[in-house]
């Protein structure tokens, strides 16, 4: 007896806003992912090969719940006074239930525009529904080997997209 199979679309991402364009040099991006908040497999975007990576490792782990790109933003009072708006680059869910706020940003960015500084600005301005912490990668602490390996290891495990039909 043989079945037929259908196809089904990935449930689309729930960022809050759309990966912004590609620049020159830049990686923009989507992946499929199926964690444990998720009824079916979804889109999950990223904007830069950090992100990527970060990404990779992340979803390999067996504490994490969901992952949500580009939450909604966070007003807050820079140092000099002035509002702003930050977008995280990700909210983390573990197991737990507690959630992470996520900033990724190259180190030389961090410390060439103070950024750590402008962290605990957007932290203290955080509402805590969104999330209990934040947390700051950088790329010295994202390991390229590891990614590459978490990349491959996602590819082999993907999740399927088709269904026996009823």
């Amino acid at each position: 007896m043989t079945q037929t199979l259908i196809y089904r679309e990935p449930e689309p991402s729930c960022a809050s806003r759309d990966v912004v364009r590609r620049s020159k040099a830049s990686l923009r991006g989507s992946m499929i992912a199926k964690l444990p908040a998720f009824k079916r497999p979804r889109v999950i975007q990223f904007e830069s090969m950090l992100e990527y990576r970060f990404l990779c490792l992340t979803l390999l782990r067996p504490d994490i719940h969901d992952i949500l790109e580009q939450p909604p933003a966070i007003r807050y009072r820079r140092a000099d006074g002035g509002i702003a708006n930050h977008v995280f680059d990700f909210l983390v869910t573990l197991n737990s239930g507690e959630r992470i706020a996520v900033a990724i940003k190259p180190a030389h960015r961090v410390i060439r525009r103070d950024f750590i500084t402008e962290l605990r600005h957007i932290a203290a301005a955080m509402p805590k529904q969104l999330a209990h912490r934040v947390k700051l990668v950088t790329d010295e602490q994202l390991d390229r080997r590891a990614a590459a390996e978490a990349a491959r290891q996602i590819m082999r495990n993907r999740p399927v997209l088709t269904e026996v039909a009823a």
